[in-house]
C-alpha cells in the first residue's frame, strides 16, 4: 500500500507546486487570494515530496513525516475556517480540505500497511 500512497502524495504535491506557482508567476484566478496562501501551496508541495519519497521507498520514518505534512495542513485549514474566515475564497478552502482528505487517505494506507 505503500505504492499507492506515494504517487497520492507526489499528485497532491505536485498540484500544489503548480497552483502556487501560478499565482505566484501573476495569474490571478478571478477570486481573492490570500497574499501567503500560494507561498504556502508552493512550498508545501516542494516538501510533500519528502514524504512522497519516502513512502515509496518504505522509509522507517514515513508514518512521522506523513503525520506532520497532515498536521500542518489542517492547522491551515483550522486558520483559514477562523481567523482567515472572511477573507479567503471558498476555493481556497476547498483546495486545503482536499489536501486534508488526501493526506487522510495516505495515512490509512500507511496503517493499513503496517
Amino acid at each position: 500500500m505503500y505504492k499507492p500512497a506515494a504517487f497520492l502524495a507526489f499528485a497532491v504535491g505536485a498540484m500544489s507546486i503548480v497552483a502556487g506557482g501560478m499565482v505566484i508567476k501573476g495569474w490571478r484566478p478571478g477570486y481573492s487570494v490570500l497574499s501567503w496562501l500560494p507561498v504556502y501551496n508552493f512550498a508545501v508541495g516542494l516538501l510533500t515530496l519528502v514524504p512522497a519519497v519516502l513512502l515509496w521507498f518504505k522509509n522507517r520514518y514515513v508514518l512521522v513525516v506523513s503525520l506532520g505534512t497532515f498536521a500542518v495542513h489542517t492547522i491551515v485549514l483550522l486558520l483559514l475556517l477562523t481567523i482567515f474566515r472572511g477573507g479567503v475564497a471558498v476555493q481556497s478552502i476547498g483546495a486545503m480540505s482536499f489536501r486534508v482528505v488526501i493526506w487522510l487517505i495516505i495515512l490509512a494506507l500507511i496503517m493499513f500497511k503496517r
